[in-house]
């Protein structure tokens, strides 16, 4: 019969025994949760990363005006993509620590390792865009039935959101005018549109208007005041350009009120709108109208900035002035032949490190 000394040590090693097995069996059958756990994740990871790219192709397809929706979407966008490069960089981590997994099983991961384990709280997260997403899309349904039955400020506008390209021109004797508005939907603008008006008079060459103005469109813009006052703008530079700043206006007003939508003649190629928005205005959302806001890029000057209405993203403007007398040995034939230049005036009011090239500008010409 064993004494109790010689049980002690049996004991012990009973003891440690248990407790090694049972730490094996819960390592185990933590292992199989965290798996399961793991897979939960998965799935709910991917199932909120295609419901964002639905949902964020289908904002694209429908119209909006409003900054505070654009702000909205570009929230979902980022939050797409986030999910995206973490969906990408756990699959690539997955498919290096097994080298040639099943098909059916690129959704799991290789557990052992911190970096490849999913949070919760960052599919939640991802999951609460997609909620996001569904609010916006609501609200955007709703302001687009309720477009229908919306009074504009004028039919032009009314025209250019439904997508439309205006075109006039007219010629009589040596003079000749043209207005022409396009537009362009922009995923950081919303809608943009360019308005370019051109006069010339061959018997008077110093009469020669062209003139260009970018801006982001809504419901609620007066495109015709807005070019007025861009355009007026100018006279602060010196009385000669005021003749040529009245012409413009008084002939933009009266082509506007009477334009007609006509079909854009083949051989003048329209600006990439969306392009030069996103050259000319890197952030859609700078320098709102309240003062809240300002462009991130200081070497902006203020006034430059407040000089224009908040939409406008880009103006152009041409016109001729006298050439500098030339030399008293050059005939009077020849003087003629060369009476003028031609001035080009660019701005960008959000931004200063773009240079817009005179090709961009005169591309609607």
């Amino acid at each position: 019969m064993m004494t109790m000394a010689e049980k002690v040590p049996e004991m012990v090693v009973q003891t440690l025994v248990d407790k090694a097995v049972n730490r094996a069996v819960s390592f185990v059958f933590g292992l199989r949760g965290e798996k399961h756990s793991q897979e939960d994740l998965m799935k709910r990871l991917v199932t909120a990363h295609d419901d964002l790219e639905l949902k964020f192709e289908r904002t694209n397809r429908l119209p909006i005006t409003e900054t505070a929706l654009l702000r909205r979407r570009m929230e979902i966008k980022q939050a797409f993509r986030e999910c995206h490069d973490l969906l990408s960089n756990l699959e690539l981590q997955q498919d290096e620590g097994a080298p040639s997994p099943p098909k059916k099983a690129k959704s799991l991961f290789a557990l052992g390792t911190n970096k490849n384990l999913l949070r919760s709280s960052d599919v939640a997260k991802f999951e609460r865009s997609v909620e996001k997403a569904d609010r916006l899309l609501r609200d955007l349904k709703d302001g687009f039935t309720l477009a229908q039955y919306r009074f504009y400020l004028s039919p032009l506008v009314t025209k250019l959101l439904q997508g439309r390209a205006l075109w006039y021109k007219e010629e009589q004797g040596s003079q000749g005018r043209c207005l022409m508005v396009h537009t362009c939907p922009s995923e950081e603008h919303g809608m943009l549109a360019m308005l370019g008006f051109k006069h010339e008079d061959l018997k008077r060459p110093m009469a020669y208007v062209y003139f260009t103005v970018t801006l982001r469109l809504t419901e609620g813009t007066d495109i015709i005041g807005m070019t007025a006052e861009c355009l007026k703008s100018l006279q602060s530079l010196g009385p000669q350009f005021t003749p040529l700043v009245d012409l413009a206006v008084g002939e933009i007003a009266e082509i506007s009120s009477q334009v007609l939508v006509s079909p854009w003649p083949w051989q003048y190629t329209k600006v990439d709108l969306a392009k030069l928005g996103r050259i000319s205005r890197q952030d859609p959302f700078c320098c709102k109208a309240d003062g809240i806001y300002s462009c991130e890029n200081k070497v902006v000057p203020s006034e430059l900035t407040r000089r224009f209405p908040e939409s406008v993203i880009a103006m152009g403007f041409n016109c001729h002035i006298s050439a500098p007398r030339s030399s008293s040995t050059r005939t009077r034939a020849h003087r003629n032949t060369h009476p003028y230049l031609t001035l080009t005036i660019s701005c960008t009011p959000h931004c200063s490190n773009a240079v817009l090239s005179d090709r961009s500008l005169q591309q609607a010409e």
